[in-house]
């Protein structure tokens, strides 16, 4: 590479020069100096040494991607021969791109270009072309590393921390912690709260989108916020559609890779928002959709053994000739009268949710649907079979620990046994293995092939069992008080969990009921597992046991499992039939729910 010696060249070739000055907001530029310094530093350097400048360039764009109009202004004249050498503060200020380095190095080749001159360097067509085409390709490469590294750091923030990125949406503010520095989206004091009621009176069909955005605007005073060159304003007709059309407002963050549930606060529910699409005759959005509905994973079709799957579907009753009708992927508007279904007031709007076979497995089944309320229940009326009082799960964890700690004592007695027996045998069989190796037996006197077979065999056999009851002896300490408290557990809070859990939570619950479980005849049948059935007959028991005692008095077995004796023995048969673990090894207990029961009740006998 040259100093700034180029006195051999100047005499060659007259040069002459455009200063060419580029700062972008990219983070690869945020250490470079500004554009006045940058034309202020170069200007008195070409000053300085003497060099002819025909015209000077600054330029606030990205050299990351191609499209800068200066610089292909400029590359243009120097086309046209008006100049052959560039005047820049680093070579990297030419791009960052692989076209436009291409085309730099293309015109030096050519000639056209000259010399590239920095305040410390000098690339000419004599001898730097190579190394001028290296510098820009690692510029080009400094700035994808550092792009994809920005781009990692945007998912894992949009994907991991839940975080929205760039600037707020309305309604919303972007908020740094003076403290931790950290960023984040919060709600904006003097405008989330507009928005939302202005929202809400356009799903409740009390006002049309206009005469709501008219109430929020002029009645309410609402003004957008201001920055530094825009806002203040009312809110316009494109914004505000865009807020009730954006998912965003109800908790869902969308960009190209993909989405994400935010940990923003959602300004509607994501049924309030269905509804709202609804009332603005979305023409764009298929009303008829498949969803991730709870519960279609554990259920099959019970005349073909096919999947079930669920449909949305829409009705509405036109507030003005009052005709219903069906809310279709292209309809936004009454078939009737031709209002528009967004200009409506306060119209009537009827939602329905089906789950019905797939027929992929047979297109002739003849399966119907059943609505979502009446299968959920039907779920909620087969668990309150075997649904159970707190107060009942926390007495019997306590008594089974009681139990359990005669039991330890028990089984390590057996333990010992076992093992003493098992060092016995292995006494045996070494004893045997070294008559047999003996060198008093070479030729078999003392114990013959036949005979050793003959001796080891049940020996062998003997030891297996010893050690399978062995282990298994350890299985069962393991495992019983854990399945057994998970299976009280479950039948405590899994109607809570029904009527308030997530998807996944719903779903788990209705899973672990049985092994199969299908629709049929618009009946949902459960195959239910064992211990929802020894629940169900203990309560049965200690309800009948308590009816004959106070007959006067409303049965309540969360009281009476303390004061009644006959009850509590009646809890208690019940409570040791849990003491076998086999029943409970294939059931698929619920994680999510456990845990959050476990929580919830370990608080409850806390407080009490």
């Amino acid at each position: 590479m040259n100093t700034m010696n180029t006195s051999n060249l100047q005499q060659d070739t007259k040069l002459n020069y455009f200063i060419y000055c580029r700062k972008s907001s990219d983070t690869e530029d945020k250490q470079m100096l500004s554009l006045p310094a940058q034309v202020r530093e170069l200007t008195k350097y070409a000053q300085d040494h003497n060099l002819t400048v025909v015209d000077v360039y600054q330029e606030s764009r990205t050299a990351f991607k191609v499209g800068r109009p200066l610089f292909n202004e400029m590359m243009q004249r120097i086309d046209n021969g008006e100049a052959n050498g560039v005047l820049v503060w680093q070579a990297n200020r030419v791009s960052r791109n692989a076209l436009d380095g291409g085309l730099f190095i293309y015109y030096m080749s050519e000639g056209k270009i000259v010399e590239l001159r920095t305040p410390g360097k000098s690339y000419t067509i004599l001898s730097d072309r190579f190394q001028l085409q290296i510098e820009l390709i690692m510029a080009q490469k400094d700035s994808d590393d550092k792009s994809e590294s920005v781009k990692r750091g945007n998912r894992e923030k949009f994907f991991q921390k839940k975080d929205w990125l760039g600037v707020a949406k309305p309604g919303y503010l972007n908020y740094m912690n003076p403290m931790t520095k950290e960023k984040t989206i919060i709600d904006d004091p003097e405008r989330f709260a507009l928005i939302q009621k202005a929202g809400s009176m356009v799903i409740n069909g009390e006002l049309t989108p206009m005469q709501a955005l008219a109430k929020l605007n002029d009645e309410w005073g609402f003004r957008t916020r201001r920055t530094a060159k825009q806002g203040g304003r009312p809110m316009g007709k494109s914004m505000w559609y865009r807020i009730l059309g954006d998912p965003y407002y109800y908790g869902l963050m969308k960009r190209k890779e993909g989405e994400t549930e935010g940990r923003h606060n959602p300004m509607f529910t994501k049924e309030d928002f269905k509804l709202l699409q609804v009332r603005l005759g979305r023409t764009g959005n298929n009303t008829t959709t498949f969803h991730n509905f709870p519960y279609k994973p554990a259920i099959k079709c019970g005349e073909c053994n096919g999947s079930i799957t669920a449909e949305e579907k829409w009705q509405i009753i036109c507030s003005n000739c009052k005709v219903k009708f069906h809310k279709g992927k292209q309809r936004d508007r009454c078939p009737e009268c031709n209002i528009l279904i967004e200009e409506m007031v306060k119209p009537k709007i009827l939602h329905y949710i089906y789950f019905r076979c797939t027929k992929k497995v047979n297109r002739n089944c003849s399966q119907g649907s059943i609505e979502y309320d009446e299968l959920e229940k039907q779920i909620d009326e087969e668990i309150e079979k075997f649904t159970i009082p707190k107060e009942f799960v926390i007495w019997a964890i306590k008594h089974l620990n009681e139990e359990n700690t005669q039991e330890v004592t028990d089984r390590e007695t057996i333990k010992i046994t076992l093992q003493n027996a098992i060092d016995d045998v292995t006494k045996q069989l070494d004893g045997l293995l070294t008559l047999k190796i003996s060198p008093t037996n070479i030729s078999g006197e003392l114990l013959s092939d036949t005979e050793y077979a003959a001796k080891k065999k049940p020996l062998l056999a003997g030891k297996e069992d010893l050690l399978d009851q062995l282990n298994r002896l350890s299985e069962r300490q393991n495992k019983w008080m854990e399945l057994s408290e998970r299976t009280f557990n479950f039948a405590c809070q899994a109607r809570y969990w029904l009527s308030f859990g997530t998807l996944i939570e719903k779903t788990q619950v209705l899973d672990a009921l049985g092994s199969n479980i299908v629709l049929r005849d618009k009946n949902l049948l459960i195959e239910r597992h064992k211990p929802y059935f020894l629940i169900e007959k203990g309560l049965n028991e200690a309800r009948e046991i308590a009816k004959r005692l106070e007959p006067a008095k409303e049965v309540d077995l969360s009281v009476q499992i303390a004061y009644l004796e006959p009850v509590s023995s009646a809890w208690l048969a019940l409570v040791d039939d849990f003491r076998t673990p086999s029943w409970s090894e294939t059931i698929k207990y619920p994680e999510l729910v456990y845990q959050k029961s476990q929580q919830f009740l370990q608080r409850y006998a806390y407080a009490n």
